[in-house]
């Protein structure tokens, strides 16, 4: 078996630390803190053309943050950390060892400030990079105290140290459970027959419905946080959304996922973020203008960064809506918009259609991107077999005239 088909075999999306040097895979592994019920592969003593022999680990469905993979190298160096898409290699990154490390491992010195009960700072050690990873240093910035690489190694396979939140996860993965979740708890709704077609707010006669209202059950709700926390996590991770202080949700429906988004964030990935809404109906009292339209606005300080929540997009006139709602803020920007379902549609009503979709709208006239979890067409993929070949003509007329995709 070559290299690259070790690299790459029996992983659709994940994963591979290769590279690691021989019987240091279980302390990567430990360091990871991986999902037990993912598909996880160790080998070790693997054949090597740079090492002579090393370990390389392969995990489904997970990606890492940079800073994970940078704290790899305090056990193993010169590793590398090898991105699988559609089972192949999509990007191999080299480990970088960081300066410093703060907040994972406790200082060893009883006396440090890090280690008082009343409020202490997060630790945080320098690090001091020998030539052979034996060599490593892990300095207090606080009390001076040294971590030498034996220690290290003991806190990792004991377990004692603190990683806030978790790696990312795949987008194949965060696709696949929120689909399942739509399609399990009745949040996709399909028209049984033509005459039961379902009307949308734009005037569109739709032969399906998403309802994300439906998922009200904890077992819902909790995978609902998990989905969005870990794509917007992935997003800024890839940079394709920059760092941000809000999650918007444009009410009503919008509520619940920057609420879920906020806490899921803080949950798995340890960011905390504030959470904003807008209301209907304009608050007839109070002396904050902001405040009497977008609850939550009474925290936000000028220039702080927003992220945009919601369910679906299809004409973006809500969207649209949202944007002009949040120039009462003043001085702000959004970096993005995050919905759930992106049912790729054309703008405009049932009898006026424009030729571009709201998506692109967007980019083009307002400078936004806009990221969904799914979009209309995989999903289609996925269903069109159950539909019969009448509602299946419905569905291809449907996005003939309003689609911005071609359904077959």
């Amino acid at each position: 078996m070559s290299e690259r088909e070790l690299l790459v075999r029996k992983i659709e999306s994940g994963i591979v630390v290769d590279h690691i040097p021989p019987g240091k895979a279980f302390l990567v592994l430990k360091l990871l803190r991986h999902d037990p019920e993912a598909k996880v592969l160790i080998a070790m003593n693997v054949e090597s053309r740079r090492l002579g022999r090393k370990d390389l680990i392969k995990i489904e469905g997970r990606y890492l943050t940079s800073r994970e993979i940078n704290l790899i190298a305090l056990v193993a160096p010169s590793a590398t950390v090898n991105i699988i898409e559609d089972w192949k290699v999509k990007e191999k990154r080299r480990i970088e060892p960081p300066k410093e490390v703060e907040g994972v491992f406790h200082c060893p010195n009883p006396l440090c400030p890090t280690n008082s009960p009343y409020k202490p700072p997060k630790s945080r050690f320098r690090v001091e990079l020998g030539g052979r990873v034996e060599e490593t240093r892990l300095h207090c910035e606080y009390c001076g105290s040294t971590i030498y690489y034996g220690a290290i190694e003991d806190y990792l396979k004991r377990g004692e140290f603190t990683l806030e939140g978790g790696g990312l996860v795949s987008k194949e993965k965060i696709e696949r459970v929120f689909l399942d979740l739509l399609i399990e708890k009745g949040a996709l709704r399909l028209a049984p027959s033509p005459e039961e077609l379902f009307t949308l707010k734009s005037g569109r006669r739709s032969p399906y419905f998403i309802n994300l209202g439906a998922l009200t059950d904890g077992e819902s709700l909790a995978k609902l946080k998990w989905a969005f926390a870990s794509y917007i996590a992935l997003l800024q991770e890839e940079g394709a959304i920059s760092d941000f202080d809000y999650v918007f949700g444009p009410s009503y429906k919008g509520i619940s996922l920057a609420a879920l988004a906020c806490e899921g964030l803080k949950e798995l990935y340890g960011w905390d973020k504030r959470y904003m809404y807008d209301r209907k109906e304009e608050k007839a009292y109070g002396d904050v203008r902001a405040e009497r339209v977008i609850v939550g606005a009474s925290y936000f300080q000028p220039g702080e960064r927003i992220l945009v929540v919601d369910d679906t997009i299809t004409t973006g006139k809500t969207k649209i809506e949202t944007l002009e709602k949040l120039k009462l803020l003043g001085e702000h920007e959004v970096v993005g918009i995050v919905i759930a379902v992106d049912r790729q549609e054309r703008m405009g009503d049932a009898e006026d259609v424009d030729e571009r979709g709201a998506d692109q709208y967007i980019e083009e006239e307002l400078g936004l991107k806009v990221y969904s979890i799914q979009n209309i067409k995989t999903i289609y993929q996925l269903i069109k077999d159950s539909l019969d070949d009448e509602m299946r003509r419905i569905w291809v007329e449907y996005y003939r005239r309003y689609g911005t995709v071609t359904l077959e």
